[in-house]
């Protein structure tokens, strides 16, 4: 619906002349306006009032008014509303709507509704009724909680299966929202709050959420953790959902998972780990332990094979043989050794595994574990200590020290043992001359045991002795257990002699005199040093060493000290030097030598000039300034010191020859004696000599020429006027021809000036003139010399002195006066004249400064009797101005307080503030009223000081400052101690303290007072002090702890200070003795002198036989009698642990016994250990401290027991035919002593029948054949009586029962001869067929005259092998039966086997390997295919010479040197770019020769032969791909970044128009890298400014006008260029293409901003463009001599290339500055015909303005500019009639309206209504 509201508008317009015609169109259009009324329709207010925005929540109450509707009419009538449907009802008259009936989105989300407005019809007219469709949005409630779909669910999933895999629920998991918009987001996570849910699911799960429409989600669930079946079976996931409100809803499901089981768990073992301890030599099938194993998968187990792994040495085996599942472990027949390296190694353990592996249908092996299986081995005592070698030689130095072990013997002594069984004692024996020398370093061993022999006494080792022998020392060390020595070395020690004496000087410092003049070589002293050492040890040489050493030397073998290089007093007069004595051995001395340089007369004086010059004026009288010659001398004191004696030794004057000039002998200042005169001279010119001689013996001289020139004309000093005479008084020595005690000097005329302190920068100090006698005054210069210190400037023209911009005059800051050396420099010649004065600049002071006190104590203390008058105190102060007149007087405020601290008010009847007064001039303060304490105790006095001189800021010049006077009461006592204890009569102050205190802690407050004034006394002072522990703080009194205070470092319990209390006035004092007990605290518990007690004792030993003594000792100390009674020092010991019943202890002594009745037993217990407890305080209490120790007693053993046999009968069984040393059986016996003990020697007691046919191993019992059996079988057994010994000598005894078996007649079985054990046969590989390898030998015992001794060969067809041999059956001799080629099998095995014919026939057997040796038979050959590609090779470019490009190699098939190959290149490599080698193992090495560069070559194809090596082969220069002893090698070079990019040209320069568009691409930055591979350029503008005609328009670090593409280089123009017209931009433009920031390449381009009406165009016929490059060149040459360049804006980087041609523009060189078109063509006229030829040859037919020319309109053109005209003015027309129109229809309408609604007539009333209400629009189109 719309409407339309015509508006009032006031058009202009314009008549020119009036015209009949257009007044009554107007009229006519006006009347017929006014002749209808329009009844216009209302319409509902927008967005307020018409429900366009409305919606409605689905809980809104039935009832409820929801909504207004507003509309409008234009008459302002009455409206009446209207709404459709069944939802809402409305008021008719207020349009107020209601909800009807109840919502639920659910079913309904929108209603649809009519809305009406019907207003009255105005004049007879219809009433218009408006009408709108609107569709009424319900607004969601959260009402409905989610809901799960296709309960329930139910997971079946395999326990294998992977991590992250989605778990599969059929059907899927829905859950429903009927909710809408943020209502229905549901979110599904798994919970553990519901009951029966466990967080391991959760963490074993991932819940996933996945939308499939808006009220409709599937839940997905993932694996996220890995199942395991047997831990966990089942699993049960609470899932709840809840949608996204904020008061959300839930709903919960669960999620059944089972878990299936697979077989993925390995066996296990229920009983493991497995460990036992195990006896060596444990019987066959002894138990050891069962082993249970089953499948780690119980859903299906399958069954479990049981079996050993690691049994390197077979000591075990299961039974059964085939164990499932369970099994017994057991010994097997190999009895176990406790000594086989296996275990040793391991530390007498011996680790196997069981295998527990799954059978599959009880057969497959599948999965399996494996356990270890630990055995600890136990000992049997069999072995004896052994040292590592028998006989130790050994030498040692003589200076060895005591306690130090002897060096390079390295002794070990070892049981093979283990615990107690690996035990013995040690000690030395002496042997010769050892005896006290040396002792052991342990005396008691374990197992392998290092020893040390230390030096005892070393005062015994000296090899300076007479006789040879005692030089040399022997013992034996030995072994043993108690008294039976086991083994024994012997050590044999020979003395070396050693450097132990140090050379030693008789002085250990000298001092020397030498003149400066000494020759080279000249002895200054002897400096000698002797050493007791004999031969190269006593042989002594000397260096020299320190400061000026190099001027030294000394004699290498004598010493001495001699003059090396020539000296010089005056560069050095003494010098500290070190002499080194060292002798043979290295040792060496020192001693220092100081040597005084002698001063020789040997410098004569030297002028500090060549020659000396001056100019004077004819007829002077004196020089000025003053004229003086100096010399200087170098010598010393002793040569005169320095000092010269000057004279005149001659003069070139004609008639006053010496009496014209005179010199001060001292000080060498030339004086004039008479007037000097031009004529008296030869050349106008004095020509003196002055000689300068020192007091030197002899005295030397020196001289020198003097000239001074008379009466040169032109230039004579300047002189100043000064205002000033400065006199400078010179005191005199008193001479006798003299009476005068001083004289003064008048200096030149000098200046004199004052100036104010605060003068300001530039003000006047004074002027200097002076004046030029030869020249103008006005030529002078004035300079200051020195002395203004930076506050004075003057003016070089006028001489004016003024204060320079920085100067700081104060007084206070800076002196106050100035002495300015000022000179004045005249300009004649020849040279210019120079005169000085000082200026004395005097500083006035200005009282400026305000005073100040200078008192740092504002209190005073008198008494009340102090009488009237009397000075209490000075206040001073002070100021620093010169004039400064201080006045003090008492100020307010002033207080008092009285005694009790109480201020008194200031009208008190005691009138304390005039009780003081003060002297105005002095600040003395005086008593002027009475004192009286009682009254007023404190009174606080203001004092202010002014200056009343002041000059400036004379309000602010004044100070204060308070004084307290403190009025104390008449009195004589003196302070007293407060603490509790002290008197006046016994000044002693008591206090206890406990040890251990903290540093800073206090521990006493001393505090006293005053007791007249009751004051508290602050003044503590310490006049004696017996600790340096503590400290009294001087106000507060406190007793502070300045160390650590420890009771155990006081030598007595007491602290003492000696403290004095003082008055506060310090009149009176007292004295306190502070003792200060300190209490001892159990802070130290004993502690044991070892940490473990070590000790070996006889298994034998019995009560009372004491075995240690454990000490320990308590640090607390024990200062009194308390202490003793405390007992914190006294220690008692107790024994604990489970053998104290064993041992008692004296509980004072720590002597520790066997106890009563008591015995050891090694065999039970061989190491006891007992814990010692130490405790002190024996009276007990909470603060008793105590220790533990522990001993460990080794119990050792003694011979009580006899060897035992483990069978009292042993059988045996032995065939008759077993070689001789066959080991039939082994006997044990056994016995649990230790050592000799232990140690068992087995023996033949009674052997019987079977005597000499056996013999028994005395150590292991183990039994062998002695001779052949054969023969001796039988059925009866032989007796053999077996006996063990120990080496006590108990014995023991166990027979045996041997059965020697009865085999056959033929009981001799063959044996090899030849090929030994292990021989290798040898056979060339070109042998022929049927050729001779070996000869077999072997014998029979048998007779070989019988079938049984008759012997035949054969092989053992057992492999391959054996078809390739033959072997003779008699002879034995092995040939060949086939060819052989080593390269196809190098080497054979064959089975030989010897038999006899016996019965039954014996044989043996031997194994033996022939190797086929080498012939060289086969070439060298690479392993190619005749069309294989060549070996590819890389190598990059600019690596090092001799850098390996690659390794390769040919094939041989021989070996050894018959295999050694040679290489060489035949072809490629012309350039000598490659070398290569042959290495040792016969491959060819590729080397870099030459530089490569890959863009001079890429690649190398190479043509490489092989040959055999030390061989000379034919080379061919062509490659035969048919030979295979030739390769072909690509090697390719790769490219390294060696190259910057480049740019086309070296700068570029650009314009562009002032008006171009923005983002034209205004030119391309184009750059190359040579690099073949080289990445792509990346350009960047790393520096952009701006230079503008107008320098203040000149920009630096732009970026936003020009922009650069990075990767195309392009340039862009990015802002409007009308503020930057005729400037120029430079840019400098970076490529960058490599990894390495440091390198690119820059490029400068100017971009330059121009008018095109600034330039000019080349008119250019075809063919120019390609040209322009040579036209630049020849224009910018004819340019170039008037310093003008030429800017062309060709094509390829300008904006400004036209059809026609380009644009240019001169610009001149200097500046950049540009011509204007008018110069541009001035100047190419100027040119000539030189230009017109360049133009032309280039085919430029004219030269033109670069803008675009104007043209003129056509005749179209200018009829469509009329007919734009036209066209407003009759829009205009048609405006005003409209308007007309408009009007007139509203007065027509609103009459009709008046008189309708007429009233009867009544009284006439000014009351008016509105009319019409709308709004303005709120933008109009």
């Amino acid at each position: 619906m719309a409407e339309i509201i015509f508006q009032r508008r006031k058009v202009a317009i314009v008549v020119n002349e009036p015209n009949p015609l257009i007044i009554l169109l107007i009229i006519s259009i006006i009347q017929s306006c006014t002749s209808q009324v329009i009844n216009r329709a209302p319409h509902f207010v927008p967005q307020t009032g018409d429900m366009g925005a409305f919606s409605l929540p689905e809980d809104t109450p039935v009832g409820t008014p929801v909504y207004q509707l507003k509309g409008i009419d234009p008459e302002n009538g009455p409206l009446r509303y209207s709404i459709s449907g069944q939802y809402f009802s409305v008021n008719p008259q207020t349009g107020v709507v209601t909800l009807a009936r109840t919502l639920d989105r659910e079913e309904q989300d929108s209603l649809e509704v009519i809305i009406s407005i019907t207003d009255e019809g105005v004049a007879n007219t219809e009433p218009n009724t408006v009408s709108l469709r609107r569709v009424i949005p319900v607004k969601d409630v959260n009402d409905n909680p989610p809901v799960f779909h296709n309960r329930p669910y139910i997971v079946n999933i395999s326990e294998s299966t992977p991590i992250g895999t989605e778990i599969e629920v059929t059907p899927n998991i829905i859950v429903t929202d009927r909710d809408d918009d943020i209502n229905a987001r549901i979110r599904v996570k798994c919970t553990t709050k519901e009951k029966g849910s466990d967080s391991e699911a959760c963490n074993t799960f991932g819940i996933v959420t996945d939308m499939i429409s808006p009220n409709e989600y599937q839940v997905r669930i993932f694996l996220n953790n890995p199942l395991d079946f047997e831990s966990r079976s089942a699993y049960v996931i609470s899932l709840e959902a809840s949608d996204s409100s904020d008061r959300p809803l839930r709903a919960t499901a669960s999620v059944s998972v089972t878990v299936a089981d697979v077989q993925d768990q390995p066996p296990s073992f229920t009983n493991a780990p497995y460990s036992a301890t195990v006896p060596e030599n444990t019987p066959p099938n002894t138990s050891i332990m069962e082993i249970i194993a089953k499948d780690g998968d119980t859903a299906n187990p399958r069954p479990v094979l049981l079996t050993l792994e690691g049994d390197t040495e077979q000591y075990f085996k299961l039974l059964p043989d085939r164990a499932i599942g369970r099994s017994v472990l057991v010994t097997s027949d190999i009895p176990i050794d406790r000594e086989s390296d296996i275990v040793i190694q391991n530390g007498g353990v011996y680790n196997f595994f069981v295998k527990a592996t799954e059978l599959i249908n009880n057969e497959v092996p599948s999965d399996y574990t494996v356990t270890p299986v630990t055995i600890i081995v136990t000992d049997v005592d069999d072995h004896v200590p052994k040292f590592n070698k028998e006989v130790f030689d050994i030498s040692i130095p003589e200076n060895i020290e005591n306690g130090s072990p002897i060096p390079g013997l390295s002794i070990y002594v070892e049981d093979n043992d283990i615990g107690q069984n690996s035990k013995y004692d040690l000690k030395l024996r002496d042997v010769y001359n050892s005896e006290g020398v040396f002792a052991i370093s342990t005396e008691y061993g374990e197992g392998r045991t290092p020893i040390s022999i230390k030096v005892k006494d070393s005062s015994k080792l000296d090899y300076d002795v007479d006789d040879e022998e005692q030089r040399l020392y022997s013992f034996d060390i030995v072994s043993s257990v108690g008294n039976l020595e086991l083994s024994s070395a012997r050590v044999n020690i020979k003395l070396l002699d050693m450097n132990d004496n140090a050379p030693i000087f008789e002085q250990s410092s000298y001092k020397f005199n030498v003149l400066e003049n000494a020759t080279i070589g000249t002895k200054i002293g002897d400096v000698q040093a002797t050493d007791k050492d004999y031969g190269i040890f006593g042989e002594i040489d000397y260096f020299l060493t320190g400061f000026g050493s190099n001027l030294f030397k000394t004699d290498s073998s004598k010493g001495g000290l001699y003059v090396a290089q020539l000296l010089d007093y005056e560069k050095q007069k003494s010098y500290s030097l070190t002499l080194l004595a060292k002798d043979g051995g290295g040792k060496g001395t020192t001693t220092s030598i100081y040597v005084d340089v002698l001063d020789v007369n040997d410098n004569a004086p030297l002028f500090e000039s060549v020659d000396y010059s001056r100019t004077i004026r004819d007829g002077a009288t004196s020089f000025e300034p003053q004229f003086i010659i100096r010399a200087s001398d170098a010598d010393g004191v002793s040569q005169g010191n320095g000092q010269i004696r000057y004279t005149l030794e001659s003069d070139n004057s004609i008639t006053h020859k010496g009496n014209v000039f005179g010199i001060n002998e001292k000080t060498g200042e030339i004086t004039i004696v008479d007037k000097v005169e031009t004529m008296d001279t030869p050349r106008g010119q004095y020509e003196l000599v002055v000689r300068a001689t020192d007091y030197g013996n002899p005295p030397l001289y020196n001289e020198t020429k003097v000239y001074i020139r008379v009466g040169v004309p032109g230039n004579q000093r300047p002189t100043f006027k000064g205002n000033y005479h400065h006199y400078k008084y010179t005191v005199t020595q008193r001479n006798p021809e003299s009476n005068e005690d001083y004289t003064f000097d008048l200096n030149p005329m000098n200046y004199k000036a004052s100036i104010r302190e605060d003068a300001k920068p530039g003000e006047n100090v004074t002027m200097v003139i002076a004046s030029d006698p030869d020249g103008l005054d006005n030529l002078l210069t004035y300079h200051i010399v020195s002395g203004s210190k930076d506050n004075f400037v003057i003016n070089e023209k006028t001489g004016l002195i003024t204060v320079s911009n920085d100067a700081n005059l104060d007084r206070d800051v800076n002196a106050d006066k100035y002495e300015i050396l000022v000179s004045a420099v005249d300009s004649g010649m020849p040279v210019p004249e120079t005169a000085t004065t000082t200026v004395f600049v005097t500083i006035q002071d200005v009282n400026d400064k305000p005073p100040k006190f200078n008192m740092t104590d504002s209190t005073t203390y008198i008494s009340e009797k102090t009488k009237l008058g009397d000075l209490v105190t000075t206040i001073s102060a002070y100021d620093t101005d010169v004039n400064a007149k201080l006045k003090y007087s008492l100020t307010e405020p002033m207080k008092a307080f009285s005694k009790a601290g109480v201020q008194l008010k200031p009208n008190s009847p005691y009138d304390y503030k005039k009780i003081f007064r003060i002297n105005e001039d002095t600040g003395e303060i005086f008593v002027n009223g009475t004192l009286d304490y009682s009254q007023a105790s404190i009174v606080i006095l203001t004092i202010k000081v002014v200056d009343i001189n002041a000059e400036l800021n004379k309000d602010k010049q004044f100070a204060y400052i308070e004084h307290t006077i403190y009025i104390q009461p008449y009195a004589d006592k003196n302070p007293q101690f407060t603490n509790p204890g002290w008197s006046s009569s016994n000044s002693i102050i008591y206090h206890k303290i406990k040890e251990e205190q903290p540093i800073g802690s206090t521990i006493l407050v001393l505090t006293a007072e005053d007791p007249v004034s009751g004051h508290v006394i602050t003044n503590f002072k310490v006049i004696n002090s017996g600790t340096g522990l503590l400290q009294v703080d001087p106000l507060s009194g406190q007793v502070v702890l300045t160390k650590h205070l420890d009771y155990e470092e006081l030598t007595t319990s007491n602290l003492t200070l000696t403290v004095k209390a003082t008055s506060n006035d310090g009149s009176k004092h007292s004295i306190g003795k502070i003792i200060i007990e300190v209490e001892n605290l159990n802070d130290n518990p004993p502690l044991f002198e070892k940490e473990l007690y070590k000790v070996s004792v006889l298994e034998s030993i019995k009560h009372p036989e004491q075995i240690v003594t454990v000490k320990a000792t308590d640090a607390d100390a024990v200062l009194s009698e308390d202490d003793k009674l405390k007992g914190y020092a006294d220690i008692r010991y107790t024994i604990k642990g489970e053998n104290s019943d064993l041992f008692s202890i004296d509980n004072v002594t720590g002597v520790i016994k066997i106890a009563p009745n008591k015995t050891l037993d090694r065999e039970r217990q061989s190491v006891l250990r007992l814990t010692i407890e130490a405790v002190d305080t024996p009276n007990g209490g909470a603060d008793r401290l105590k220790s533990e120790t522990t001993v460990l007693i080794d119990v050792l053993d003694v011979d009580d027991n006899a060897p035992s046999f483990e069978k009292n009968v042993y059988t045996a069984v032995v065939p008759e035919n077993v070689p001789i040393g066959i080991s039939i059986i082994n006997v044990t016996a056994t016995d649990p002593d230790e050592g000799l003990g232990g140690e068992i020697r087995y023996d033949f007691l009674d052997e019987g029948e079977a005597n000499g046919f056996f013999t028994i191993d005395a150590m292991t019992g183990e039994i062998k054949t002695r001779r052949d059996l054969t023969g001796r079988g039988r059925t009866d057994p032989y007796r053999l009586l077996i006996g063990a010994t120990d080496g006590g000598g108990h014995t023991g005894d166990s027979s045996l029962s041997l059965y020697i078996g009865d085999v056959s007649a033929n009981d001799g079985v063959p044996r090899f001869i030849r090929p030994a054990a292990g021989e290798v046969l040898t056979v060339s590989e070109n042998a022929t067929i049927g050729s001779t390898v070996f000869q077999v030998v072997a014998s029979d015992p048998d007779d070989p005259t019988q079938p049984s001794g008759q012997l035949f060969y054969s092989i053992q067809q057992s492999n391959a092998d054996a078809k390739s041999f033959a072997v003779d059956p008699r002879s034995g001799i092995i040939t060949t039966r086939q060819s052989l080629d080593r390269e196809r099998k190098a080497s054979y095995t064959l089975v030989l086997l010897v038999s006899d014919r016996g019965q039954p026939p014996q044989q043996s057997t031997r194994i033996v390997t022939v190797a086929v040796a080498d012939v060289d038979d086969h070439k060298p050959h690479f392993g190619r295919n005749l069309d294989d590609p060549p070996l590819l090779m890389t190598i990059k470019e600019e690596v090092p010479i001799g850098t390996v490009v690659g390794i390769f190699e040919a094939i041989d098939e021989d070996i050894g040197d018959n295999a050694a190959i040679d290489y060489a290149i035949t072809a490629g490599n012309k350039l000598g770019l490659v070398k290569l080698e042959r290495t040792n193992n016969s491959k060819a090495m590729i080397k870099v020769a030459a530089r490569l560069d890959r863009e001079a070559i890429s690649k190398l194809l190479l043509t490489v032969k092989c040959y055999k090596y030390n061989t000379k082969p034919k080379l061919n220069v062509a490659y035969n791909r048919l030979d295979p002893s030739e390769i072909q090698i690509l090697i390719k070079i790769l490219d390294v970044d060696d190259h910057l990019p480049e740019y086309e040209s070296a700068n570029m320069t650009i314009g562009v128009r002032l008006n171009v568009p923005i983002d034209t691409n205004i030119a391309t930055i184009k750059a190359i890298d040579k690099d073949p591979d080289a990445l792509a350029i990346n350009y960047k503008i790393v520096n952009m400014s701006f230079e503008s005609p107008i320098k203040t328009k000149s920009l630096n670090n732009i970026t936003d006008v020009i922009v650069l593409n990075n990767v195309t280089g392009e340039l862009k123009i990015m802002k409007n260029l009308i503020h930057y017209a005729d400037g120029i931009f430079r840019l400098v433009v970076r490529a960058n293409n490599s990894e390495d920031p440091t390198r690119f390449s820059d490029i400068s381009v100017e971009v330059v901003v121009v008018r095109e009406r600034e330039l000019l165009r080349l008119v250019v016929a075809g063919g120019g463009r390609a040209r322009l490059a040579a036209l630049r060149g020849r224009v910018a040459a004819a340019l170039a001599p008037r310093r003008l360049r030429l800017q062309l804006h060709d094509a390829a980087h300008t904006a400004l290339y036209g059809d026609l041609g380009p644009c240019f523009q001169f610009r001149k060189m200097e500046t950049g500055e540009a011509l204007t078109p008018k110069a541009m063509k001035a100047t190419i006229r100027s040119l000539g015909t030189e230009f017109q030829e360049i133009l032309e040859s280039f085919n430029v037919h004219n030269i033109t303005s670069c803008g675009v020319s104007r043209t003129k309109h056509s005749p179209a053109q200018h009829a469509l500019l009329a007919l734009a005209g036209v066209l407003p003015v009759a829009a205009l027309i048609a405006a005003i009639v409209l308007c007309c129109m408009h009007s007139n229809a509203k007065h027509r309408a609103r009459s009709a309206l008046l008189l309708a609604r007429e009233p009867p007539p009544t009284a006439p009333s000014n009351i008016s209504v509105p009319t019409r209400l709308y709004s303005e629009p709120l933008y109009t189109t």
